[in-house]
């Protein structure tokens, strides 16, 4: 377990069953509307993907998952484009993943390769 390190991942969109469901209904109805590409990979209308939430739980590094208003309430306002993964370290975040990057993800099997390459760059 790596101390003192967590990934953050931040959603673009707000919290809410009522948000979720608007942005998965947008996102499956209307292809040009703004959604976010990170809850497309890693989630269906019933909740997260088995492989993606297997990995997070073998994972060696604590993670969570904000939505931008809770990331928001937290740490203030987000200064980079979401959807985006975090390395917090006790107080600091750095990017890990950008929302660039992960626009470019196509399947959620390849994120789960992708954050394991990040995260064996990583010191320690």
């Amino acid at each position: 377990m790596r101390s003192g390190q967590t990934l953050l991942f931040v959603y673009n969109c707000d919290r809410g069953n009522l948000s979720a469901i608007k942005d998965y209904s947008q996102r499956t109805v209307n292809e040009k509307a703004p959604d976010c590409r990170l809850l497309a990979l890693i989630s269906t209308p019933v909740g997260m993907k088995k492989s993606w939430k297997r990995f997070i739980s073998d994972l060696e590094i604590p993670s969570r998952f904000l939505h931008k208003d809770e990331y928001e309430e937290e740490f203030g306002a987000i200064l980079t484009p979401l959807p985006v993964v975090l390395l917090q370290t006790q107080k600091s975040r750095s990017l890990f993943i950008t929302a660039d990057e992960l626009s470019r993800v196509q399947t959620v099997e390849d994120l789960i390769t992708f954050v394991s390459q990040r995260l064996a760059t990583l010191p320690g």
